[in-house]
């Protein structure tokens, strides 16, 4: 038996951006603001998650930060996005942290570096997007900072940005450029839904 699909995360005051997948977010920016394309995997491919950003700028092979933002703490219904350890060789979170962001009312997380306990986040249900998996603990000695904005994937990601991600990728857009970019997203959603319809009219079994 399949089983079935996962319903999309959508994070507080982003209703209105359900529609928006990864491959949509991503045509409406031109292609802009993907961070680290075939790279960043969700742990689970049926996660879809929409959500505001809350961003820490966390160090190679160091998450103080992360552990730090527990402590802000972060906006009920956000996104936490951690930059700064697109080459760490260590994990940003594990299983432990990533309950404690759950407990917070974090929808989601999103990081440019490495994360571990991956079978236990799978099961918590907390989705995550990452480099890749290490069973290796970071260090704990450089603040790095929380709030603001940081540097993710070679993209800046401000506190407040639109995040969205599947099992495409993740893609930003910058809050200043919303209105804009939902106009971008619902021209390309239409053509590209004209088009599926001509498609299917033509399909073989149609003729």
């Amino acid at each position: 038996m399949t089983a079935s699909p996962q319903p999309p995360m959508i994070g507080a005051g982003c209703d209105h951006l359900a529609w928006v997948n990864a491959t949509l977010a991503s045509d409406a920016t031109g292609g802009r603001h993907v961070i680290l394309p075939g790279q960043m995997r969700p742990l689970r491919p049926d996660w879809r998650v929409v959500g505001r950003a809350f961003v820490v700028q966390a160090c190679q092979d160091d998450n103080l930060a992360v552990n730090n933002a527990v402590k802000a703490p972060p906006p009920s219904g956000c996104v936490l996005v951690v930059g700064g350890h697109a080459t760490s060789r260590t994990a940003t979170i594990g299983d432990l942290m990533a309950h404690e962001f759950r407990n917070l009312g974090v929808a989601a997380i999103v990081t440019d570096g490495l994360i571990r306990d991956a079978q236990e986040l799978r099961d918590l249900g907390m989705p995550v997007w990452c480099r890749g998996t290490t069973p290796t603990a970071s260090v704990k000695s450089d603040p790095g900072h929380v709030g603001g904005s940081a540097v993710v994937g070679g993209i800046v990601v401000r506190d407040g940005d639109y995040v969205f991600a599947d099992d495409d990728g993740v893609v930003i857009w910058p809050q200043s450029e919303l209105d804009a970019l939902v106009g971008n997203a619902g021209a390309k959603r239409d053509t590209d839904d004209a088009r599926m319809i001509r498609l299917r009219a033509n399909a073989p079994e149609n003729r």
